[in-house]
């Protein structure tokens, strides 16, 4: 899981520039993002954890949020406003049914898939180890971003090296979650939630 970061970011990059070049930015984006999610997401924690493992990662087995209660969830849910207001909001004239249905695919497969290997895993094999349980793949989750941006770049102010920045504080933000109660429960909920309002179903339909 030390290289993991690394190899993932290297072999997506190249993964994301190639098939798409091959088959097209739909196909090729869509096949990219299967290979992530079932590969790197899905399979390697089922390696590394075993099924029980991974399923126990959604089981809290600390208080939910302790002492700290209102910082525990307030690095929960500050990100919701930002897909609501800069994705969410601006294309809502434009939203249909099948937008809709499709971006919430997209948003809970990304949230629980993503949530599994950058918050679950880390946190249940480097426990006493802060740096390798959040800092280290609070920075390889933000990194990643880096990937399909490299065939999807950031329309927004700040392009890429924005987005990356985002990415990071969430991932820091749910870190802190995931390593408070050892679960990662409720910040997979959250970053459900987050990227269905984010409308991903308008990189196939917009």
């Amino acid at each position: 899981m030390l290289f993991t970061p690394i190899v993932l970011i290297l072999t997506m990059y190249a993964s994301f520039r190639g098939l798409v070049a091959i088959l097209g930015f739909s196909l090729g984006y869509l096949v990219t993002f299967l290979i992530y999610w079932i590969g790197w997401c899905i399979v390697l924690p089922l390696f590394v954890l075993k099924c029980p493992g991974v399923l126990d990662l959604f089981r809290e087995t600390k208080p939910r949020f302790g002492k700290t209660a209102w910082k525990t969830l307030a690095l929960l849910l500050w990100p919701l406003p930002f897909p609501i207001l800069f994705r969410f909001l601006p294309k809502l004239p434009d939203i249909n049914l099948s937008i809709i249905l499709v971006s919430i695919i997209i948003g809970v497969t990304t949230g629980i898939t993503e949530e599994i290997l950058w918050r679950g895993v880390y946190v249940r094999i480097f426990p006493n180890n802060i740096w390798l349980s959040y800092v280290y793949p609070s920075i390889g989750f933000a990194l990643w971003h880096i990937c399909p941006q490299s065939v999807l770049p950031n329309p927004d102010p700040g392009g890429m090296a924005l987005f990356v920045f985002f990415a990071l504080l969430l991932g820091l933000s749910w870190g802190y979650y995931a390593r408070k109660t050892n679960s990662i429960r409720w910040c997979t909920i959250v970053h459900c939630i987050h990227d269905s309002f984010g409308l991903g179903a308008f990189m196939y339909f917009g």
